[in-house]
């Protein structure tokens, strides 16, 4: 990547020689795709300069490597957005596309073992294979963000026992109670979990002979849903014009829909003759009835993204003017945001949607079936609202 950067540096500040026909057929081209796509000035000009040079020096019809039009893209002072330039190539068959990068948690993970001694790098290794699927089938594989997560609450017990022990087989049932004692609240409980998880690995995968957390025991103190103040929630959709952000607070507001949710709904979950949006999960699917208010929402949004974005490739429901030129869900920020303007967040929004229900019935079966929130979560709400249940809640 170096060499490309140092190769297309002279070329990117030179004065270009005039582009050839083929050159210039070609830049109108993208001058077209730009215009469909409601492409501004100020990011169709960025991705025109990358073009041109490209064009000019390479050919027009020249079968470009991603890599170097990003590289290219970086020399050019970088300005903008590249992915809609990849996207025009690529529809024209004229791209080569890069391997794809590294998952940056998967990246944190494999540098955080090597970290260690050697052996015990090694059953931190075989904890990671476990966790992923590659020696457990028909088992629920664990994301590299999870374990991300799960070295982050091991870090200073794992720092600790690597002093001491050349192998986590060393490891005592009072070592484990020491270490989770050590904090309180729910750190105390995160530890718990990581440490239980790597344990019972590596029980699975007959590298320790006894598990130590076996008899670890950590009650968390769980934090209850709480209410909104009627008049935070009043008047939440006149708090916007935009129908994308109406369409967003709709469906947290009156549905209780999650922000991963609403980044991975696409075109072809929306059964608009139903009324209904198809919400599909790694484990499952759930059905979401619209109401008046919400369909009409969805229709309005449909209506602006069709004007607004006619050749659009993305096939998400929620695009923007950055992803409408890719392939993309927009940005967990992007949706969070929404709900700024009004001073709330979508987590107590949608919690106080959950409690509004709750209130209703003391039937979590019904929770589950409404929001397809899990039975411990919905017995979590029933609890809240019907106090005189009783019981513990579900950790």
């Amino acid at each position: 990547m170096f060499e490309i950067e140092r190769d297309w540096r002279p070329l990117a500040g030179a004065l270009l020689p005039t582009p050839l026909p083929s050159a210039r057929a070609l830049l109108a081209d993208f001058t077209r795709y730009t215009t469909d796509h409601r492409w501004n000035r100020k990011v169709h000009e960025p991705s025109a300069r990358v073009l041109r040079v490209a064009a000019t020096w390479l050919g027009a019809d020249t079968v470009f490597r991603e890599d170097e039009i990003r590289a290219l893209h970086r020399v050019c002072g970088g300005k903008g957005r590249i992915h809609g330039l990849v996207a025009f190539l690529d529809q024209r068959e004229q791209l080569v596309r890069s391997a794809p990068r590294s998952n940056r948690h998967e990246a944190f993970v494999q540098r955080t073992i090597t970290a260690f001694p050697p052996r015990i790098s090694d059953e931190l290794a075989t904890w990671v294979r476990v966790l992923r699927g590659t020696s457990r089938s028909h088992h629920r594989v664990t994301d590299y963000a999870t374990l991300r997560r799960y070295l982050v609450y091991l870090a200073t017990p794992l720092a600790d026992w690597s002093t001491r022990y050349t192998t986590l087989r060393q490891v005592t049932e009072a070592d484990v109670t020491a270490t989770v004692t050590a904090v309180k609240g729910p750190r105390a409980h995160e530890r718990a979990v990581a440490i239980r998880s790597l344990f019972r690995a590596l029980k699975h995968a007959k590298l320790v002979f006894v598990d130590p957390s076996r008899g670890l025991r950590i009650t968390r103190q769980e934090l209850l849903p709480t209410t909104l103040a009627p008049g935070r929630l009043a008047g939440l959709l006149e708090a916007s014009s935009n129908p994308a952000t109406r369409l967003v607070l709709a469906l947290v507001a009156l549905h209780a829909t999650s922000g991963t949710d609403l980044r991975n709904l696409a075109l072809s979950d929306v059964l608009l003759a139903r009324r209904q949006l198809m919400i599909r999960r790694p484990h499952g699917r759930h059905v979401v009835h619209l109401d008046d208010t919400t369909a009409a929402l969805l229709d309005a949004w449909l209506r602006y993204r069709h004007r607004r974005w006619p050749r659009t490739i993305n096939s998400h429901l929620l695009i923007t003017q950055q992803t409408a030129n890719a392939t993309d869900p927009v940005s967990s920020d992007y949706v969070y945001r929404r709900f700024d303007p009004a001073g709330l967040t979508l987590r107590a929004v949608r919690g106080d949607r959950i409690l509004d229900e709750a209130r209703e019935t003391e039937d979590p079966v019904h929770l589950v079936r409404v929001f397809g929130i899990s039975i411990t979560t919905a017995m979590k709400y029933i609890h809240t609202a019907h106090p005189h249940r009783g019981g513990p809640i579900p950790a």
